[in-house]
């Protein structure tokens, strides 16, 4: 019994531990709305928008990068009217205001329907 109850106090901490280490802020199927930058001459950061896929958006999702990877999936996505899933560095995705910060860009996903 002692053995069952170690192996599950090494779990629990381990899965605790681990769990907050991949909060990230992470959205689905939005349109790129807008891109900005660089920031400084010669390079920097580039300031992405995006906007859930409705007629009459109310808020607007604003992610940063400087990754050139990923600045050609989001300019393609720009460009062709697809839908992306965004993950950000911010610990939580805002639910209120009308720009919401999700943090730098992680990850980019683009969708390959409309």
């Amino acid at each position: 019994m002692q053995r069952k109850g170690f192996i599950l106090a090494l779990l629990v901490l381990t899965f605790a531990v681990t769990s907050s280490a991949y909060a990230v802020c992470d959205q689905q199927r939005l349109k790129v709305v807008r891109s900005e930058g660089p920031t400084v001459a010669g390079g920097g950061i580039f300031i992405y928008d995006f906007a859930p896929p409705t007629v009459l958006p109310t808020f607007y999702y604003r992610f940063t990068t400087s990754d050139p990877e990923i600045m050609n999936l989001l300019n393609a996505a720009l460009v062709g009217t697809r839908t992306v899933r965004v993950q950000g560095n911010a610990t939580t995705c805002p639910t209120s205001g009308t720009i919401r910060n999700g943090g730098v860009i992680i990850r980019i996903f683009v969708d390959t329907y409309f």
